[in-house]
């Protein structure tokens, strides 16, 4: 009995320290920031749904346990006797441990107001979920190679009338800025006007 204790001891604290480790051993910083309305759950959500820790009750421990050395207003997300700026950028990395995170979210917020509105990612640049990067709009639209393709691509069209009108043939400006003209192969960069 007292070896299957100890037995099933070890294993929890191994599951313990584990659920603390990066989830990856290499990875780029990311900028992420606590809108003004952001609360504790939908920061720790936040970052276990995008892949920046590996459990959200190991972080939620983190914060409680790590010194804030600089205590944030009324305004904060309390965790704890700690708290997490709100309108606050954290430049954060997904091969930091869930102490370094908590460390950074607690210490290193960087005041970041929306007075112009605020993105609708968290994530600068944005992520997919598991914490890939999302595509650039080049890469989205990197399969549009001619005319055709731009208008099931939904690009802007020239109108028919302008066509008429003019007698040069239809062009389509891509999503991503390229322009296509219709029966001719290639694009060009599209320069407005």
């Amino acid at each position: 009995m007292a070896v299957l204790l100890i037995a099933v001891g070890v294993v929890y604290q191994k599951y313990k320290n584990i659920s603390f480790e990066a989830p990856r051993k290499e990875s780029m910083t990311i900028e992420f920031t606590v809108s003004k309305d952001m609360a504790l759950a939908a920061i720790t959500g936040d970052l276990f749904y995008y892949g920046f820790i590996k459990d959200e009750t190991a972080l939620k421990y983190a914060l409680e346990n790590t010194k804030d050395t600089k205590p944030g207003g009324n305004e904060a997300v309390k965790v704890g006797d700690n708290t997490i700026d709100r309108e606050a950028r954290y430049r954060l990395s997904q091969s930091m441990t869930a102490w370094q995170i908590a460390d950074v979210l607690l210490n290193s917020g960087e005041y970041s107001p929306c007075n112009n509105g605020c993105p609708e990612s968290s994530f600068s640049p944005e992520l997919l979920p598991g914490g890939n990067l999302a595509p650039t709009i080049k890469e989205k639209y990197e399969w549009v190679k001619t005319f055709k393709d731009c208008v099931e691509a939904k690009g802007q069209l020239s109108s028919e009338q302008y066509t008429q009108r003019t007698g040069n043939p239809r062009s389509c400006v891509s999503p991503d800025g390229r322009q296509f003209i219709d029966g001719k192969e290639g694009w060009t960069e599209f320069r407005g006007g």
